[in-house]
């Protein structure tokens, strides 16, 4: 499903009204009509709404809304952020129609104290109607005050569209924010309610079709998907009924030091159970024990001498036999990232042909050995948490400005970004985005980040293109952690219950 930023859907409504003369209050209409039908399957129980219309659309929005409570028997009182008498087009009109409606309508004013402590009473449940899309900056006057006041009451917030003070194109927040508990969106979701820190507002997000035309949206190009089911069932390829080992894909990965054998065998597990045929690991002799002992089914070459405790630059000769024939290459988890390790690393990364996923240490020493960019392979996949990424990039704003970031970093280096948490986001050089929404705060987990980079190289080895195998491993990885959390509770969710959680189905 496509994620869609504020000018994204004002072009979809400009093309349908103005290119194909479909009539705007038409589309007004269908959306406050589906949306009061949500409202009243979604609330039985609740008989009294209060609807904060603001000055523009989406105020509209709120007015079509209101009228089919009222017409469903419910109460509902209308708060004008401004003189209505402004409405312009479409809101215009139906501010005209809703006069002839017995509803009770305030304009928020300096005389509007009695009214806000009055309608408390009886707790209604809000419809935020001020804002919607057209914002991105920071809100002032009667809506700014309208938002503080609500926002220090504990009533219940349905939001249409999205909460007012989000970024749609962002997932920016602007001032205090009305938290909502359900979001009416039409048409497509967008960007804020799936990117954080804005998603955190948005409560469940509820997708209502208002008839814009499939060929419009399709038109605009978007190269922002939201994953979910239709995206795993369109790039997800049946395994072959005479494939053998050899037909999955062989998978290196390369890691474990001293304390951290448990990180490289993690990687393995998310590897081996999402499908590689093969799978070795390439890790100090110290770690190759501790291996072994929690994956028999992987290769497990101990590098060094007896009992070493890191990677060092000799090693690469080994390195450079055992790549031979792999189809993709993982490294960084529990490697460390002293001098030694450091030389490793770029003696080892010009051999690489295949695809190649960098995580967790070999992300914190590219940050600082800036002239190992230049020997990444084409599409490589970098896999950071925000602190990683920070790092990286050298900014200060990546938990508050993520789907930017990531974007960024994937365009400037060439490279396939990963940026994990809430709604983790996968970045193409090329443009195309993926946001992810499965998964859950069960999952913030040592060693959850070690199976994801596992289960990315096991599917680039089995042959998928390097940005869709990041895309559905992270999918997959999130649609595991919710079976964990489902089975054990999301306080019960350990990376190896994650990994033996992982089905494509």
């Amino acid at each position: 499903m496509y994620l869609a930023d504020s000018n994204q859907i004002r072009k979809a409504d400009q093309i349908q009204i103005e290119e194909w003369k479909y009539p705007g209050i038409l589309l007004m209409e269908q959306a406050g009509k589906l949306a009061a039908q949500e409202i009243i399957l979604r609330y039985p129980d609740e008989s009294f709404f209060l609807v904060l219309a603001g000055p523009g659309n989406n105020g509209g929005d709120g007015l079509v809304i209101a009228r089919y409570l009222h017409l469903a028997g419910k109460q509902v009182e209308i708060l004008y952020s401004s003189d209505p008498s402004g409405y312009k087009g479409d809101a215009a009109i139906n501010f005209e129609v809703i006069q002839r409606f017995p509803i009770r309508q305030e304009i928020f004013g300096k005389d509007s104290d009695e009214y806000l402590r009055e309608v408390q009473i009886p707790r209604p449940v809000l419809i935020d109607a001020l804002l919607g899309t057209g914002i991105n900056a920071g809100i002032r006057g009667s809506v700014a005050e309208i938002i503080q006041f609500f926002a220090e009451t504990d009533l219940r917030v349905i939001a249409i569209d999205l909460p007012s003070g989000l970024d749609a194109g962002t997932g920016a927040v602007f001032n205090k924010v009305l938290s909502a508990e359900l979001t009416l969106t039409f048409q497509l979701p967008k960007i804020c309610h799936y990117i954080t820190p804005a998603s955190g507002f948005c409560g469940e997000v509820v997708v209502l079709d208002i008839g814009i035309w499939p060929g419009i949206i399709t038109s605009l190009w978007i190269q922002r998907v939201l994953m979910d089911e239709d995206f795993l069932q369109t790039h997800y390829r049946n395994r072959k009924m005479d494939g053998h080992k050899g037909t999955f894909g062989h998978v290196l990965i390369v890691g474990g030091s001293r304390n951290m054998a448990g990180a490289v065998a993690l990687a393995a597990m998310g590897c081996v159970n999402s499908g590689a045929g093969l799978c070795s690991v390439f890790t100090p002799d110290s770690c190759r024990q501790t291996v072994l002992s929690l994956m028999p089914e992987v290769m497990c070459i101990g590098v060094g001498e007896f009992g070493s405790q890191r990677m060092m630059e000799r090693d690469a000769d080994r390195f450079r036999e055992v790549v031979a024939g792999k189809s993709a290459v993982v490294i960084g988890p529990g490697m460390g990232q002293d001098i030694e390790t450091q030389a490793f690393l770029a003696a080892v990364l010009p051999m690489i042909e295949v695809p190649l996923i960098l995580d967790a240490d070999a992300l914190n020493i590219l940050a600082t050995r800036t002239d190992l960019w230049n020997y990444l392979p084409e599409k490589t996949i970098l896999t950071p948490h925000p602190g990683e990424m920070q790092r990286l990039t050298k900014r200060g704003d990546v938990n508050e400005k993520r789907l930017e970031v990531a974007e960024e970093l994937a365009a400037r280096r060439r490279v396939i970004t990963v940026l994990k948490g809430a709604g983790t986001i996968v970045a193409d050089a090329g443009g195309a985005t993926f946001v992810n929404k499965t998964g859950n705060p069960g999952m913030a987990t040592g060693g959850s980040g070690d199976v994801l980079s596992g289960v990315i190289g096991s599917l680039c080895a089995q042959g998928y293109s390097a940005e869709i195998a990041a895309a559905l491993a992270v999918y997959l990885h999130g649609k595991a952690g919710d079976r964990a959390a489902e089975k054990f509770g999301m306080e019960g969710v350990t990376a190896r219950r994650l990994a033996a959680a992982f089905s494509f189905l």
